[in-house]
């Protein structure tokens, strides 16, 4: 392996196992549903959040971006047909943000004691490199 077969493999590890680090700041433990027809704001626990991966394209041309996703969390606390609600740029992070998002688990959200399916939960995952 030449030298600049080297060095060109251990910038983009480095680039990705950063891109993996900040990709992971974006999670927080809790996020907020809505249940019933009044649309009664609850808070619902993550208890397994698989991180996004990093699109290998976006990478190579050092794109960073956002996409918001919103699904509804079972009673048994799985994530129900997520859908991308926005994202920048477009085309880009959609596909990686959905696939990571599907294999989310929640804590089984409850409402005055009895077991709720939280509606439109949004989350907003960030691609940054920096």
């Amino acid at each position: 392996m030449s030298l600049y077969k080297a060095y060109k493999f251990l910038i983009r590890s480095l680039a990705i196992f950063i891109a993996g680090i900040f990709a992971s700041s974006v999670f927080t433990a809790v996020d907020i549903g809505y249940v019933g027809e009044d649309e009664t704001e609850i808070t619902v626990e993550r208890n397994y959040a698989k991180l996004p991966s990093f699109p290998r394209k976006a990478l190579r041309k050092g794109q960073e971006g956002y996409v918001v996703v919103e699904f509804d969390v079972d009673t048994d606390g799985a994530v129900l047909d997520p859908y991308v609600v926005e994202a920048s740029p477009q085309g880009v992070f959609e596909r990686s943000a959905i696939k990571a998002v599907r294999k989310w688990v929640y804590v089984p959200p409850s409402f005055n004691g009895q077991s709720v399916k939280a509606n439109n939960v949004q989350v907003r995952l960030s691609f940054n490199l920096d």
